[in-house]
């Protein structure tokens, strides 16, 4: 049974790691908590990428759409997180779906854009754009 349990500990630790990596290459944040507290203290929106080990369109998104040059340069001016779908995070960010990205007011903590899925850099640039336009006439 130790072994069984051990074994599994493992496995969670590594699945979790590569959703940590992949933020810390992007620079981004790894944490609801973290990331929201950072987007309430700095007046900024939060967008939130929820990624999956092993899947395939979340390591093509990060890749070709995360670390595309137009693209980090239409995220300035928001806090920026990725993370594993399974860590701690509001029950309605919760899906099936990844990748799945959430752009997220920070005094109510509600999505105010999301979509679901691979984006190419074009397609997700409109994308933060339609977001930063919602955000604005919410507030």
């Amino acid at each position: 049974m130790k072994k069984i349990v051990l074994m599994l500990f493992l496995a969670l630790s590594l699945w979790a790691n590569e959703a940590s990596k992949a933020a810390m290459e992007l620079g981004y944040i790894n944490s609801y908590a973290e990331g929201i507290a950072k987007a309430k203290k700095e007046h900024k929106m939060m967008m939130l990428v929820l990624v999956r080990d092993g899947c395939h369109w979340c390591k093509k998104f990060e890749a070709q759409t995360l670390k595309d040059n137009n693209i980090k340069s239409a995220l300035d001016g928001f806090v920026k997180v990725l993370m594993d779908r399974s860590e701690a995070m509001p029950e309605r960010f919760h899906t099936n779906f990844i990748p799945t990205t959430y752009f997220i007011d920070p005094k109510t903590e509600k999505s105010v854009w999301e979509l679901a899925g691979f984006k190419e850099p074009k397609e997700f640039g409109e994308d933060i754009n339609a977001a930063r336009t919602e955000y604005k006439t919410k507030k």
